[in-house]
């Protein structure tokens, strides 16, 4: 992939957060957070909020994609004790996968990692 379509990919990437996150009532923080017509958030909330989903969304989703694979390790390593393998499936799977307006201004906690 050359650098010119790798902008390209993350500049319709961020256009579509945008347009699923904005102020006017986006899908998918209404969906998330419960709130409609944007929810009172300023806009720097919002453009820290597209821009810390740029980068959050693939961390969590690597990060989780790790942990069902240790999952499946951690079931045969063990003889399949599902007590081990579980623990680990809920620390890396299960959390917050999409930073909203809220969380942005600390009114609502992140979790990376689950319980």
């Amino acid at each position: 992939m050359n650098a010119l379509h790798g902008r390209s990919l993350l500049a319709g990437f961020v256009i579509f957060l945008v347009t699923a996150a904005g102020p006017s009532g986006g899908f998918v923080t209404d969906a998330v957070a419960g709130t409609a017509g944007g929810g009172g958030h300023a806009p720097m909330t919002w453009v820290g909020t597209v821009f810390s989903n740029v980068v959050y969304i693939p961390a969590k989703v690597v990060y989780a994609g790790l942990g069902a694979v240790t999952t499946g390790l951690a079931f045969v390593v063990t003889g399949a004790d599902r007590s081990v393998s579980n623990r680990v499936w809920n620390s890396s799977v299960e959390g917050t996968y999409l930073v909203t307006p809220r969380m942005i201004e600390g009114k609502d906690r992140v979790r990376f990692v689950g319980p």
